[in-house]
C-alpha cells in the first residue's frame, strides 16, 4: 500500500514538472514573438541591414512636410475591389507594404521609367525620394505625395548619369493625415541603368 502511494506521488510530481516545463516554453515563444514583432516596427531595409528609425522624427531646423499631390501618380487598379482592399487595411495596421521594381531604365541618363508605388494595402499617403549614396543625402528625385494605390512610373533626375549601371537609395516615406508627420520610413536599393 505505501508502495502504490509512492508511485502515484511520483507520477503526479511528474506531470506537475511536465506542465511547468511547458508553460514556460510557451510562455518564451509568446515573449519572443511578442518582442520580436515590436522590434520590426521602424525599421529601414538597407542592402540586407536592418536600421532602425524613430517614428515622428524631424532632423533638427528643417521645415515641417507640406507635399500635395503627385500630379503624375497613375492608379493601380482603377475598378478596386474596395471591401476588400479596406478588410487588409484593418488587418495590416502599423505595416507598411512595398510595391516597386528595383531597377529604373533610362536611355538619356535623365529621364528614367520605373514603377515606384504606394501600394493599395497601405493605409496612408507617402512621398518617395531617390538618393545617390548610402547616407542619402546627395537627392536626384522627390516625389509629391501619393495615395495608396497609385504609382510613380517615370521620374526626371535631377543630376544626369553616364551610361552604366548605378546604385542609388529608395526611400519610402509615410505621412500622417495631417501631410506634415513622418509616420515610417523603408529604404530599398535601387538600380538606375542607363542604355
Amino acid at each position: 500500500m505505501a508502495e502504490g502511494k509512492k508511485d502515484s506521488k511520483s507520477k503526479i510530481i511528474i506531470i506537475v514538472l511536465v506542465v511547468i516545463i511547458v508553460l514556460m516554453v510557451a510562455g518564451s515563444i509568446t515573449a519572443f514573438i511578442l518582442l520580436n514583432n515590436n522590434n520590426n516596427e521602424n525599421q529601414v531595409a538597407d542592402n540586407n541591414n536592418i536600421v532602425t528609425t524613430e517614428p515622428d522624427s524631424k532632423p533638427e531646423n528643417s521645415n515641417p512636410l507640406k507635399l500635395n499631390y503627385d500630379a503624375a501618380a497613375v492608379a493601380l487598379d482603377e475598378n478596386g475591389l474596395e471591401k476588400q482592399i479596406d478588410e487588409m487595411r484593418k488587418n495590416s495596421e502599423g505595416n507598411v507594404s512595398l510595391e516597386y521594381k528595383n531597377e529604373a531604365q533610362s536611355t538619356n541618363g535623365m529621364d528614367f521609367e520605373c514603377y515606384l508605388a504606394n501600394s493599395e494595402l497601405n493605409s496612408e499617403d507617402m512621398f518617395i525620394a531617390v538618393f545617390t549614396d548610402a547616407n542619402m543625402t546627395d537627392q536626384i528625385y522627390l516625389s509629391g505625395l501619393l495615395k495608396p494605390g497609385t504609382s510613380i512610373q517615370s521620374f526626371k533626375s535631377e543630376i544626369p548619369f553616364d551610361k552604366g549601371s548605378h546604385s542609388a537609395v529608395c526611400m519610402f516615406t509615410t505621412v500622417g493625415d495631417d501631410h506634415e508627420t513622418m509616420t515610417s520610413q523603408l529604404a530599398v536599393e535601387l538600380k538606375l541603368i542607363v542604355k
